[in-house]
């Protein structure tokens, strides 16, 4: 999605240049030779045709590129106007058109960039926001290849995280490491919680033939590790941004919530806050559920979100949703400062209903109470 804003305004760049050198080689020779420009646009019924018919496109290219403007926030329209009498549209309309790329790029971006990096044959997109401090908030999410960009999503669908953060989202906009899994195949082992997944080799029984093709074995700590040993320092030191708990996340859907979760038990001096979308409590049922919020902290500094919908898989999630939502305020996380356990009705079990609601997930975590409110 990102590339063919970069291709098409090359090309457009690359029109525009062919534009501005035709329309002044042969300017140049027309006045060199002395032309009379009206009696050649004027001077036959032909003449009068072409003339016209560049005069009627140009009309409607003008309009287009106010329309445009206007809606994209392209300031200085009037620029290409001015160009284009003293050059020619063939010029200015793609040069237009190439700054206009740049502007939908720059907007599918959320104004920031996207860099790639690669961590033990895990890649990391990091989106990295247009205002950058030693304060950003760092966010850290599971399943990389479905946050960004639907050519690369498993199912065609993001989380629509970018086109939250540009229109859904208030206060500073936090830095974000997506996190690429090792393989489809190998997921589930990646993201189990290792520890309790080891004591329960059960837990395996109960899922199907095809997600246990590579095995049964968890290496969830190892993943955990990825995180908090390896993805989280680069990014902290790159960007060169002071860490804090308060201002550090991780985030996940389905197996993505479990892990999300562990990692906040497993590593609370470096996470402060998980959210979990339709977390995937059937992964263990109640075992599952007692032994992982028996692992998080509730020393009153951590903060959750978990979910649940009522469609597809998430249907028998609301039983075990509740449990899990029981003992954490059992455990003093107080609803809403310190959890957010809401059910979304009619919702399921895909990035096209999470990304619903991932505007008021980071909104809840990035104006936590006692932080400046913008």
């Amino acid at each position: 999605m990102f590339r063919k804003h970069s291709v098409k305004a090359a090309a457009y760049l690359v029109i525009s240049l062919i534009g501005l050198i035709t329309a002044w080689t042969f300017n140049a020779l027309a006045v060199f030779e002395e032309a009379d420009y009206l009696r050649a646009w004027f001077g036959s019924a032909v003449d009068w045709v072409l003339s016209l018919d560049l005069l009627v496109v140009g009309a409607a290219v003008a309009t287009f590129m106010v329309s445009e403007s206007r809606r994209l926030g392209m300031k200085r329209v009037w620029v290409y106007f001015l160009l284009s009498g003293l050059t020619a549209i063939a010029f200015t309309f793609p040069l237009f058109m190439f700054f206009r790329e740049r502007k939908l790029l720059s907007n599918a971006l959320a104004s920031g960039k996207l860099q790639t990096f690669e961590f033990d044959q895990h890649r990391v997109d990091v989106w990295v926001p247009p205002t950058l401090n030693a304060k950003t908030p760092v966010l850290l999410m599971h399943d990389g290849r479905n946050i960004f960009d639907e050519k690369e999503s498993f199912t065609g669908k993001t989380w629509e995280v970018l086109a939250a953060l540009r229109d859904e989202v208030r206060g500073e906009p936090p830095l974000i490491a997506a996190v690429w899994g090792l393989s489809d195949e190998t997921r589930i082992r990646e993201l189990s919680p290792q520890a309790i997944s080891d004591r329960h080799p059960e837990f395996w029984d109960e899922l199907p033939d095809e997600y246990k093709t590579t095995g049964t074995d968890s290496f969830g700590d190892s993943y955990v590790s990825l995180l908090a040993d390896a993805v989280l320092p680069f990014v902290l030191e790159r960007y060169e941004i002071e860490h804090d708990i308060e201002r550090c996340a991780v985030m996940g859907a389905s197996m993505g919530g479990l892990i999300s979760l562990y990692t906040l038990g497993k590593r609370p001096e470096l996470f402060g806050t998980a959210i979990c979308f339709s977390t995937h409590w059937l992964f263990g049922k109640s075992v599952m559920v007692n032994e992982l919020t028996d692992m998080l902290p509730d020393d009153g500094h951590h903060r959750i979100w978990t979910d649940s919908g009522t469609k597809e898989l998430d249907e028998y999630y609301p039983p075990l949703h509740r449990l899990a939502a029981e003992v954490l305020l059992s455990k003093g996380y107080s609803e809403p400062e310190r959890l957010v356990a809401s059910i979304y009705p009619y919702t399921g079990h895909h990035e096209s209903y999470w990304s619903r609601r991932v505007a008021d997930a980071l909104n809840w975590w990035l104006r936590a109470p006692g932080r400046d409110q913008l």
